[in-house]
């Protein structure tokens, strides 16, 4: 995201001063933006516990929540499973694997999802289970890691 976008203005007295957001961090409204849902929507997920923010978490008016860009990854997959139909019970436990699993909001994973969630890395291991049936869902984090890769290690 472009520095001119992660800038936002503060009133102090009578003048407009320019705070500076981190770079590789978001505010909740530009993550709103790049990952086209609601701010209500991300704003319910952060006071649920389903996304946290990794930078700086708001304590009260004049603090925002600012998330990393793996925070950026997990919202942007969350999204992508909610558009599939994923229920939330489901994009806890997505969630929930997603940060409990090493690497998984850094490099290319596969998520399969039936009545529950597993996290694999070999794309074999993921046509192997796509073979057998009865997922529900699979899903590749590849296209919300491209998004959002650039910063990432």
């Amino acid at each position: 995201m472009a520095t001119a976008a992660r800038r936002r203005f503060q009133v102090i007295g009578h003048r407009l001063e320019e705070e500076q957001v981190p770079p590789d961090s978001y505010t909740l409204p530009q993550l709103s933006e790049v990952l086209n849902i609601q701010y209500r929507t991300l704003h319910s997920w952060v006071e649920r516990n389903l996304l946290r923010p990794g930078v700086q978490r708001s304590t009260g008016t004049g603090t925002r929540n600012l998330f990393s860009n793996e925070d950026a990854v997990m919202a942007g997959i969350l999204v992508e499973l909610r558009s599939a139909g994923v229920n939330f019970e489901l994009l806890e436990q997505a969630a929930e694997r997603l940060r409990e699993t090493d690497g998984a909001l850094r490099r290319e994973a596969f998520m399969l999802v039936n009545g529950d969630v597993k996290i694999v890395f070999d794309r074999d291991k993921a046509a192997e289970a796509l073979a057998r049936g009865g997922l529900t869902l699979a899903y590749n984090t590849g296209d919300v890691l491209a998004r959002f890769g650039a910063s990432l290690n």
